[in-house]
C-alpha cells in the first residue's frame, strides 16, 4: 500500500470521525430540547385579549410544566390549562380562588374570597366591572379562574371551576415581543 493511499485513508477516517460527533451532537441537542419542552418549559401565544392588559393577544410566553408537580396552585398565579369547553384549546387565566374557598362576586364589581375583599392591583384601573352576585365553593382539586381583562373574558364564571388536572403550567416570562420584557 503506497503512503498516499495510507494518507487519504487517515483523511477519511479522520472526516467520518468528525461527521459523526456532529452529528451526535445535533442529535444530543434535538433530544435535549424536546425534552425540555415536552416535561419542563413550553412555548406558548396568547390566544385571546382575556389577560390584557398583563398579557396582550399573540404575547410569546413561556410556560413553566413543572412547577405544579412540586407546589399548589396559589391565589394570583396566571396558570395554563386546557378549556374545559372546547377540545384541544389551551388557555391563560389567573387562579382567584383554590380548593376550599369561599367566593362572592358582587354586582358592584368586587370579589370577596372566604368573607375577605380580594385586592386586586394588577386589574386596568379604567375598567368599570359588574359581576352577576354569585356565591361559588371551590371542590377538592379545583381552581377557580378569571382573565384580567373581566368584561372580555370567558372563564369560571361562565364554564365552573376547573379540575387541577387539566392544569399543564404556570406563566413564566414573556419572551416575544422584547418592548413587553
Amino acid at each position: 500500500m503506497s503512503e498516499n493511499t495510507k494518507d487519504n485513508s487517515g483523511k477519511a477516517k479522520k472526516i467520518t470521525r468528525e461527521v459523526i460527533g456532529y452529528l451526535i451532537a445535533i442529535i444530543s441537542a434535538v433530544v435535549i430540547a424536546v425534552l425540555i419542552r415536552t416535561f419542563i418549559f413550553e412555548p406558548f401565544i396568547v390566544p385571546t385579549p382575556s389577560m390584557e392588559p398583563t398579557l396582550m393577544v399573540g404575547d410569546k410566553v413561556i410556560i413553566n410544566k413543572l412547577s405544579y408537580n412540586f407546589t399548589d396552585v396559589e391565589r394570583g398565579d396566571i396558570i395554563a390549562f386546557h378549556s374545559p369547553i372546547e377540545e384541544n384549546k389551551e388557555l391563560v387565566k389567573r387562579a382567584i380562588a383554590v380548593e376550599g374557598d369561599e367566593i362572592s362576586l358582587t354586582s358592584e364589581g368586587e370579589i370577596f374570597i372566604n368573607g375577605e375583599r380580594l385586592d386586586e392591583d394588577y386589574l386596568p384601573g379604567e375598567q368599570d366591572i359588574k359581576y352577576l352576585n354569585q356565591e361559588i365553593t371551590v371542590g377538592q382539586d379545583e381552581v377557580f379562574v378569571m382573565g384580567d381583562n373581566r368584561n372580555n373574558s370567558f372563564d369560571s364564571r361562565f364554564f365552573g371551576n376547573i379540575s387541577e388536572d387539566r392544569i399543564f403550567g404556570e406563566f413564566v416570562i414573556i419572551y416575544w415581543p422584547p418592548s413587553r420584557w
